[in-house]
């Protein structure tokens, strides 16, 4: 991953292209349940996890945005982010809004998949 990130449209899709690939967030929340609950205790949860989890939070966050009522889970998708980032260690240098990275980092994965 590059640490030269500039705030373009292409390095900082919207969500709507970010997310385009992303199955339902039903189906996403039943697979970071599952995952995490197939770790044995004391398990590190890797990058995927923490990519969709991520996402997932910062897709419910979105919509919860859009309709006037985010606290909560607008903290919970930040937290997420920077767990992500955390994760992504030769990242962290990144100075970018949280929720931004995982928006990019998801695309880029969704690509792969």
């Amino acid at each position: 991953m590059s640490t030269d990130m500039s705030t373009d449209t292409e390095r900082w899709p919207t969500p709507d292209a970010a997310y385009a690939k992303a199955p339902g967030i039903v189906r996403e929340i039943g697979w970071t349940a599952q995952a995490a609950a197939d770790k044995p205790l004391g398990t590190t949860l890797g990058r995927e996890f923490w990519l969709r989890k991520a996402a997932l939070l910062d897709r419910i966050a979105l919509a919860e945005e859009a309709e006037g009522r985010s606290r909560d889970v607008t903290g919970a998708a930040e937290h997420a982010a920077a767990r992500l980032m955390d994760v992504d260690d030769d990242d962290t240098d990144v100075i970018c809004d949280p929720r931004h990275y995982v928006r990019q980092q998801y695309a880029l994965w969704a690509d792969e998949q």
